[in-house]
């Protein structure tokens, strides 16, 4: 709880007294970029990983994920990195690295394992530098590619498998080859437009000699189907020129589905076969049935032994691997290992995860191989015999996010095969890292909705909808139970029971009548409380009352607290095919029947509650079908109302307006078609009519919509999420553009906004949970910028604590994302003209007091007492000290207009300044409610120690520059953070370790190395600090500078000036702001902003949390002072 009560969020226009000024353009990509999203993980567990391929006999490998882009680590996996960022596709099927060349990289894109959730590929990609960037070599509508393999010694000839679109039936799908590192394409086997080609495999000595495998497979809104004549084992002896189909001999001879194939790099003439096949109808001549499992050939692949019929979920898995040494040892998904050739079969990995979908075996050092499974990887340095589990990679893949009020909120969701997790949205200090994320429950998780008004209470749920809540502070957990007709029609069975006698076939003809009256009551029961859930079942836990959960079956369920019950409140709102029930309940799944509850169908997959009516409900299936029934009543068909969108498509999401009750948003998703169009579409009239405001949205392959969320403050203000990203539209649809700066190239499954922080949660599936701050975005009018400087009205400051957790030395492997930015957040923004108009006049100012001491210089003596004398008369201004930064940045052309920041209590009295730049565009100053000390007059020593470190500081620049070759840009940015801003935090920020698990724009790859400047003995080195790296790279960028480079520049001159003075000459020199006065009090603040001329002025509210500090009651009121 809160000592006060929350100021509302105003609009900028309300805050803006002086703007009644006219607006110019819409918010700028520019302006888009100053709303950064950050990571808060988790990374306790990663995601499904599809391969992984490493450089032999050195520290470097890559994983691909299924979601999740390439990652790559070059220290034998303590630090990992991403690398495909930033491409428009994220999901990876296979990758190779030249043998001849390993800076040549491939990555096929595309996952291969066509489960339900998959996203598609676009096409081929090839790095020259080592994976650090990426260039599109072709072949983009394959969209799913399962093998890639390079030439041992020709590094430009490739050969891709590439399966084709899993959805439908296309052309652009076979076995490829390029002699030209990818400039052109040879399609070198061609089955059908239904048949692909999952695998390639290159004889170890001869590569003239290859081995592949076609895979028919479809995948439709309600199944799944292996199989097919167009499943096939391939053989070529001349480079991929011709083909031969290998059958016989040992093969199944019944349908075919998926395949693999394995040649043992020690012993070529044997090789493994993963067989996805029909059982024969008729025993062969020793009995045996012999169809889906492993196989082995002693013979180069002239004949094939059947080993034995481990072959799980042959769609999902197929894998097989072969020692490099030992032709005897495999291992095999998911997950098997045999040390005799598959005769004896045994179960490794113990207590690692489930799903096995990779393996790479380093052929220098067999003792070393990675496994690739749906949690992420797992490293043996012992042939198997133990594994760690470096759970430091935030891939996790999250199905739904959900937040509650407490502060700061906790962010809970499911994931993909990997349970369903809770964790804090920030920290006051430090970064968040695994020890703060915890798991409420286990399976495929999915929804995750948690009470607002209490915030130990979580719901959860597992596949098909198993729903459960828990208690997190007791840990108490409640299942909720389906609604049963069995037990509800107990009786009346029991009486047709009694009346039928001991013989079901011939009742009493007394009995007939009431029977079939009773039987008629059973029927009409069991029809009322069939229910179907869909892998994914949706709950809302309504906004009115948290004590209600409404789940969607195929009917809408009403489970209440007190009742413990859930009520069906709709009919069977599907349409309810029969036929397509049958498949997806039963038969899914082709040669080998896989009825997990994936492809379940005919059921509800998005729920709404109206936010402003309570019992208004909005309902849509995954066959098409939208409903909405006002205040619970008759429910109201509007599936024939939306124009444009393709009968039967799923209705990804449905978004109640905060604004106006008529109001409602829903979005479709065709992919299961093969239809990738974004469909989002808007009623203003309770659904009477809908028009689509998709716009602008892109309509490639990768874009299809998965939610849209409106802002709870700017009913103009929307969000889509799609499967590579997020879209921001400042104009209720009119527009889009994209919002992802921070946030990698990634599909978005949910969005939410926390009401009181101003914050939009996504969350991923591929890089687990993102935050980032929207308050400036929901000040905008109109989405458009002002044209006079403007002062954003802060959110509500929370004066908040961490509870101790961890802090034990973890080095560099392990995970630490941003904690955020504790304190209050000031943002104005200040127009190009006005900031060209400044920064002349600042630079006019700057180069006439540059001029002034080059004049006195020219009359000094070298003399240490004519310097004293003239640094003890000077009156050195806040920032510009003599000599100094002010005429040193000037002569430069360099100089930036500063803001002048004061924070004001209730009396008037200034409890703290501080510093912000005047430049162009957004900018951001953080007070982190620390009362300034008593203010003092600088000594003549404080002066001299400046005037001396302003010196050294140029010097130390101009040194870099000359001799290290970082850019003079990069010195001037070093200037103007300097000038501006937490200068503290600043230091730290630039001066840290790294941590694991970094992003790429703070990378460092050697980060617990240091070397101290010449002349200064080492010292020992502290704990890394993974956010100060992160936290460095996005000040560096927002500045434009390299990151790097600006690190380089701190740790240099904050040495330099640690030898000539310590920091504390380093922070006089800098501060432009008291510190160290003690917490600020909770209270009504003005914060009072200087730029130029003019003082802009915006209230900001403080508040504390409830029992936060040592002194406090749980009143929040200071008790240190006696009465």
């Amino acid at each position: 709880m809160l000592k006060r009560a929350f100021l509302p969020v105003l609009f900028a226009t309300t805050l803006l007294p002086a703007q009644a000024a006219a607006q110019e353009a819409v918010a700028d990509e520019e302006f888009m970029a100053e709303m950064e999203w950050r990571s808060i993980g988790p990374a306790n567990m990663a995601g499904r990983v599809t391969d992984i391929e490493g450089i032999p006999g050195t520290g470097t490998f890559f994983i691909a994920g299924a979601s999740s882009g390439i990652w790559k680590t070059t220290n034998n996996g303590t630090t990992y990195r991403p690398v495909f960022d930033n491409e428009r596709v994220v999901s990876m099927g296979d990758m190779a690295i030249a043998p001849s060349n390993p800076d040549i990289v491939w990555a096929g894109t595309g996952e291969e394992d066509s489960r339900n959730s998959i996203s598609p590929g676009g096409g081929i990609y090839k790095s020259v530098d080592g994976g650090l960037t990426w260039e599109l070599k072709g072949l983009e509508d394959t969209q799913a590619i399962g093998r890639v393999v390079v030439h041992p010694t020709k590094a430009d000839w490739v050969y891709v498998a590439a399966l084709g679109h899993p959805w439908g039936d296309n052309e652009e799908r076979g076995l490829y080859r390029t002699k030209d590192g990818g400039d052109t394409w040879e399609r070198i086997n061609f089955v059908s437009d239904k048949a692909g080609f999952v695998d390639v495999d290159m004889h170890p000595q001869n590569p003239d000699i290859l081995w592949a495998t076609s895979w028919e497979r479809v995948r439709g809104p309600y199944f799944f189907n292996s199989g097919g004549p167009g499943s096939a084992i391939w053989k070529s002896t001349d480079a991929g020129d011709t083909w031969e189909k290998v059958e016989g001999n040992g093969l199944p001879e019944t349908m075919l589905g998926r395949l693999e194939i394995a040649i043992a790099p020690s012993y070529p003439q044997v090789m493994y076969a993963m067989v996805e096949a029909e059982a024969p109808e008729e025993a062969d001549e020793d009995g045996n049935r012999h169809a889906s499992g492993l196989y082995r050939s002693a013979d180069g692949g002239e004949t094939w032994e059947f080993m034995n019929s481990n072959n799980s979920r042959p769609f999902y898995y197929s894998g097989v691997w072969v020692s490099p040494d030992d032709p005897d040892f495999i291992y095999w998904s998911s997950l098997f290992f045999s040390r005799d050739g598959g005769r004896t079969v045994g179960n490794p990995a113990q207590g690692v995860h489930v799903d096995y979908h990779a393996l790479w075996w380093d052929p220098t050092n067999p003792d070393h191989f990675i496994l690739g499974n749906d949690g992420g990887i797992a490293i043996t340095w012992d042939r198997g015999g133990n594994f760690e589990f470096p759970n430091r990679i935030p891939m996790g893949q999250f199905y739904a996010v959900s937040y509650n009020m407490d502060t700061p909120y906790r962010v809970c969701g499911g994931l993909q095969d990997n349970y369903t997790w809770c964790g804090p949205s920030a920290r006051a200090g430090g970064s968040i890292d695994n020890h703060m994320w915890y798991s409420i429950g286990g399976g495929d998780g999915f929804y995750a909705p948690q009470d607002p008004t209490n915030p130990d209470i979580v719901f959860g749920e597992s596949q098909q909808g198993r729903i459960y809540w828990r208690n997190t502070r007791t840990g108490e957990r409640h299942q909720l139970q389906h609604p049963d007709w069995r037990e509800r029609t107990q009786t009346l069975r029991d009486s047709i029971a009694i009346l039928t006698g001991d013989d079901p076939d011939n009742p009493p003809a007394g009995n007939v009548a009431q029977i079939e009256e009773l039987q008629a009551l059973v029927a009409q029961d069991s029809a009322l409380y069939e229910m179907r859930f869909n892998w994914n079942t949706p709950l809302e836990l309504s906004p009115h009352d948290p004590q209600t959960l409404y789940i969607g079956a195929n009917r809408v369920l009403k489970w209440t607290y007190d009742t413990d019950e859930m009520t069906p409140i709709s009919d069977d709102l599907t349409y309810a095919d029969p036929e397509k029930i049958e498949i997806a309940y039963n038969t899914t799944g082709g040669i080998t029947p896989d009825v997990t509850g994936a492809e379940n169908f005919a059921t509800i997959v998005s729920l709404a509650e109206s936010k402003l009516n309570e019992g208004e409900l909005y309902a849509g299936t995954d066959d098409g079908r939208v409903w909405r029934t006002p205040e619970g009543a008759e429910w109201i068909e509007l599936t024939d109302r939306f124009d444009g969108v393709p009968e039967g498509t799923y209705v990804s999401r449905i978004e109640p307006s905060s604004h106006d009750p008529n109001r409602f948003y829903v979005t479709f998703d065709n992919h299961r078609r093969d239809d990738y169009t974004p469909y989002v579409y808007v009623t203003d009239d309770a659904g009477e009519t809908f028009r689509s405001i998709s716009s602008n949205l892109p309509t490639g392959k990768p874009d299809f919509v998965h939610v849209v969320r409106e802002d709870p403050v700017n009913p103009d203000l929307l969000f889509v999420g799609t499967d590579v990203g997020a879209y921001v539209s400042t104009d209720r649809g009119g527009s889009w553009s994209r919002f992802m700066n921070g946030l990698p190239t990634v599909p978005v499954h949910d969005l939410k906004i926390h009401p009181r922080e101003s914050e939009i949660i996504a969350g991923t599936h591929g890089r687990s949970i993102f935050v980032a701050d929207i308050s400036l975005l929901q000040q905008l009018d109109g989405g458009r910028l002002p044209e006079a400087v403007t002062v954003f009205q802060p959110k509500t400051a929370i004066q908040f604590g961490d509870p101790p957790v961890g802090g034990e030395f973890v080095a560099q492997s392990n995970f630490q994302a941003d904690a955020g930015d504790y304190g209050a957040q000031i943002s104005y923004y200040v127009p190009e003209d006005v900031a060209e108009a400044l920064a002349e006049a600042a630079e006019e100012e700057a180069e006439a007091a540059a001029e002034a001491e080059a004049e006195e210089e020219v009359e000094e003596e070298a003399e240490e007492e004519e310097a004293e004398e003239e640094a003890a008369g000077a009156a050195a201004p806040a920032f510009a000290m003599p000599g100094g930064m002010a005429g040193m940045v000037a002569a430069r052309g360099g100089n930036r207009p500063q803001a002048s920041i004061a924070i004001l209590n209730a009396a008037g009295d200034t409890v703290q300044t501080l510093n912000g730049s005047a430049s162009a565009g957004v900018q951001r100053v953080r007070w982190t409610f620390n009362r300034r000390s008593a203010p003092r007059e600088p000594s003549p020593a404080d002066r001299l120690d400046s005037l001396r470190t302003a010196r050294l500081y140029e010097a130390v620049g101009d040194s870099l520059v000359e001799h290290e070759g970082v850019a003079r840009e990069t010195i001037d940015q070093v200037l103007e953070m300097m000038q501006g801003g937490n200068q503290g935090a600043i230091i730290r920020m630039f001066t840290g370790g790294g941590g694991g698990g970094g992003g790429a724009a703070g990378w460092q790859e050697r980060p617990a190395e240091r070397y101290p400047p010449p002349g200064r003995a080492g010292q020992g080195g502290g704990r890394g600090g993974g956010r100060t790296a992160a936290m460095a790279a996005a000040a560096a960028a927002q500045s434009g500078a390299d990151p790097a480079a600006m690190r380089e520049v701190f740790q240099q001159v904050g040495e330099a000036v640690r030898e000539r003075g310590g920091m504390s000459t380093f922070r006089r020199f800098f501060a432009g702001g008291g510190g160290g006065g003690g917490l600020a009090d909770p209270g009504t603040y003005t914060v009072a902003i200087t730029i130029g001329d003019e003082t802009h002025t915006i209230p900001l509210e403080v508040v504390r949390k409830e029992g936060f500090g040592f002194w406090d009651e749980p009143d929040g009121e200071n008790d240190r002072e006696d009465p």
